[in-house]
């Protein structure tokens, strides 16, 4: 009998010696399993803080404010990569490879041979760049691809927050299962939004609309909300060719164009003065989104939905602005008030969907 209690009694202590290896954390031990990730940029935090959850603290690599383009890399950025036990990269920016190199941290990317998860693989595609042919890119795919803001994309939002989520999961597979939860209520989210969007676009008809892009990275928010655009005026450096630039003139002119769509970072650029110049002088309505940039927003949905309230709200009361190139205070108030009855929207729709 006292050899029975013995073995017991030791197999009780191994028992629960494993038991907090196995069992969900408390509020108690939680403080212990949280991983740090940061991101280069707002969005992609903010994607992997909704995956990760209370189990996830992220935070963003660039300071906002500079451009993300920049080759100089500040010491800051390095020191948080450091302190990270994940990156959440681009894949785009050339700062990023510079990171990786010094930091020896594990990261996911678009298309990186050694991320240890690609977003490719979980389903994201760039987009071709704004006027040219999507049909067969087989010879000139890179070429005409756009890599610039293409994590704005839904499609391409779920892969990063997927590939995120198998990445969390390499690193503490006991909390897989809360990861794959927090993604499949990301999905949620996402469709939710996209069911949003179709209602609106039922109102207001925006997918029939065309449009030039002030930068590159606002095709992928056109795209989002199905509105074909024609040409960029900047890509980086390079700016629209003089030819491309009558033809531009001549259909904001005729109204066969009838938007002009730009963002935070793009209108402190010089593409940004030339739209407002553009729209002044030949018509159309001016738009400006949010792409980089993720203050206020809690997370993606709340940012595309800022968006889409933006849109509404140009299209409702048109994109005016002074010969001082300052936009309406009142179109500022209006589509902030549509953006905060679009978030509202998409989590009624989002409730809705759980429980039907």
């Amino acid at each position: 009998m006292a050899r029975k209690r013995a073995v017991i009694a030791v197999v009780s202590a191994i028992l629960l010696t494993l038991y907090p290896l196995a069992a969900p954390a408390s509020p108690s031990n939680r403080s212990s399993n949280v991983l740090r990730v940061a991101g280069s940029i707002a969005p992609l935090a903010g994607i992997a803080q909704q995956v990760g959850g209370d189990y996830v603290n992220a935070s963003t690599l660039f300071p906002e404010g500079l451009d993300p383009h920049a080759s100089q890399l500040p010491q800051d950025v390095v020191n948080a990569a450091n302190a990270a036990d994940l990156l959440v990269l681009t894949g785009h920016f050339p700062w990023e490879t510079d990171l990786i190199n010094q930091t020896g941290k594990p990261f996911v990317s678009l298309e990186d041979s050694s991320a240890i998860a690609r977003y490719e693989d979980y389903g994201a595609t760039l987009s071709a760049m704004p006027g040219t042919e999507e049909g067969n890119q087989t010879s000139q795919e890179e070429q005409n691809a756009n890599p610039h803001g293409y994590w704005l994309l839904p499609r391409n939002a779920i892969a990063i927050a997927n590939a995120t989520r198998a990445a969390l999961g390499m690193l503490n597979f006991t909390m897989s299962s809360i990861w794959n939860a927090n993604f499949r209520g990301f999905v949620g989210d996402v469709q939710g939004f996209e069911d949003l969007v179709a209602v609106r676009n039922s109102q207001y008809h925006f997918s029939s609309m065309r449009a030039i892009v002030v930068a590159a990275e606002e095709a992928y928010v056109a795209e989002t909300f199905g509105i074909i655009c024609d040409a960029v005026l900047q890509v980086e450096n390079v700016f629209i060719s003089p030819g491309e630039l009558l033809t531009v003139q001549d259909a904001l002119r005729n109204g066969t164009i009838q938007l002009i769509l730009g963002s935070d970072v793009s209108r402190l650029e010089t593409g940004g003065e030339f739209a407002y110049q553009l729209v002044q002088d030949y018509g159309g309505t001016l738009i400006w989104w949010n792409t980089v940039s993720f203050s206020g927003f809690a997370d993606y949905v709340a940012m595309m939905s800022y968006n889409l309230g933006v849109l509404v709200s140009a299209l409702e009361h048109g994109a005016a602005s002074n010969s001082s190139g300052v936009t309406n205070l009142v179109l500022i108030m209006m589509s902030g008030l549509l953006s905060v009855v679009a978030i509202i929207e998409t989590a009624v729709l989002i409730q809705r969907a759980k429980h039907e």
